[in-house]
């Protein structure tokens, strides 16, 4: 069983040895497309354009709405720091695997470059050393993360040149070991991003991202491939380059299906948030919707062992981020939004969202007051969301770009950034739900 779970992962790596390979995808047709793709030509700015290097916004600096502040009071435990000087540590990720194992994922700024660091841990207090993945040089940004049923782990990243060149890479882990990354992207001269996995049944694994040819007359298509039967599909496009894409995510449900979603729209602005159900190496038809409910991006899922699906997502009203909508149901078939965040003042940004076995959600979410910011959270046992209350009380800095999971028991983990523009610590905390 081992063996036939663990051949995709060798695959994936290539033997673990010498450099990244390039995917075979046909010359001709580097992006086999659902539809015809296209790019756009308007002259604003996008993408790496208008992005900071540091990941902080910009609306950190800007004077926060005023209104109640989220109070202290939360039973998260102790925050646990996995990061220190001078590297810190940048968009964390979390992941359940064999045995409640935590693993932790995050990038360190080094003279070298932005490097991937992997930790774990079996009770959230004690963690291993930091172990190196990806590439050992420039900027690896935006890792994500799978664990499956054999305790192997899969692991997506955008790998960027000083021009904003950059590629979608795989590396997968096993046997204590991390595989020589693999490309999953062509080396065009383009640039990726938001690149993200999930994975399904057997082997299979969805790789959803944005991508788009290199400077500012070009737009961000949101993009998918899909690794079956021992072999990754042509890369496809779920939009058509006319308006940027942002903010790609894709999980896995309890039945191995897939959910995937992003945001459309101008940078800075307000997005129209897609989603698209995927099943045996495909997705099907778009979804938007904002169409039914509130504009937003980043979208986040949770799923119920109910089979009901649930959404996070924000929403920026002039470029700063003032809501924190949920949605619960099933494609075509969604309940009515609701506004965790709705009463309190300052921006609200960033959610991510799990429930466990006995139905119980928690949400998290970046709150940012002005003179006080940190990471908050609802959760709901039945009876809708609770005021929020904050997951800790840290000395200084802005939070970010939480990710969050649930054990088997029922327990809650999450780990998030936090600091002031170009540094940044990666904290760990638990929440059991009575």
């Amino acid at each position: 069983m081992r063996v036939t779970i663990l051949l995709p992962l060798l695959m994936l790596c290539s033997g673990c040895t010498g450099q990244p390979e390039v995917p075979n995808t046909p010359p001709e047709a580097p992006f086999p497309a659902a539809g015809p793709i296209q790019h756009g030509s308007a002259p604003n700015q996008s993408g790496a354009q208008i992005q900071d290097p540091t990941g902080f916004p910009p609306f950190h600096s800007w004077p926060a709405p005023q209104g109640p502040v989220v109070p202290a009071g939360g039973a998260w435990s102790t925050p646990v720091q996995l990061t220190q000087r001078p590297g810190g540590g940048y968009r964390p990720q979390l992941a359940l695997g064999v045995d409640d194992q935590i693993h932790a994922l995050y990038y360190e700024r080094t003279d070298e470059g932005d490097l991937i660091r992997h930790r774990h841990s079996t009770d959230g207090k004690k963690w291993t050393p930091p172990r190196p993945l990806g590439h050992t040089d420039e900027r690896n940004w935006g890792p994500d993360m799978v664990t499956r049923a054999d305790g192997s782990i899969v692991v997506v990243y955008d790998h960027a040149l000083p021009d904003f060149r950059s590629r979608g890479y795989v590396t997968g882990f096993a046997d204590e070991r991390w595989s020589t990354p693999k490309a999953l992207t062509p080396d065009d001269g383009g640039e990726v991003g938001s690149g993200h996995v999930a994975n399904g049944i057997g082997d299979a694994l969805a790789y959803v991202f944005i991508g788009k040819a290199l400077g500012p007359a070009h737009r961000f298509q949101a993009r998918w491939r899909w690794f079956k039967d021992g072999q990754w599909s042509p890369i496809h496009a779920f939009t058509d380059g006319q308006i940027d894409a942002w903010h790609t995510n894709v999980e896995r449900r309890p039945d191995g299906s897939m959910l995937a979603g992003w945001d459309v729209g101008m940078g800075g602005g307000e997005t129209q948030l897609y989603v698209a159900e995927g099943r045996d190496g495909a997705f099907g038809k778009p979804e938007n919707i904002s169409a039914t409910s509130h504009p937003g991006e980043r979208v986040h899922f949770a799923f119920g062992a109910d089979g009901v699906d649930h959404l996070t997502w924000f929403h920026k009203e002039q470029s700063r981020p003032v809501h924190i909508y949920t949605r619960s149901g099933k494609p075509g078939r969604w309940g009515l939004s609701s506004e965790p965040s709705r009463g309190f003042g300052g921006y609200h940004f960033d959610p991510d969202i799990a429930v466990n076995a006995r139905g119980v959600r928690c949400l998290v979410w970046g709150w940012d007051m002005g003179s006080d910011a940190q990471l908050v959270y609802s959760v709901d046992t039945g009876r809708g969301w609770s005021p929020p209350r904050r997951v800790a009380q840290l000395a200084g800095g802005k939070p970010g770009l939480p990710s969050l999971d649930v054990d088997s028991a029922g327990r809650f983990h999450v780990v998030w950034n936090q600091g002031v523009r170009g540094y940044n610590e990666v904290y760990y905390a638990m929440l059991e739900v009575q």
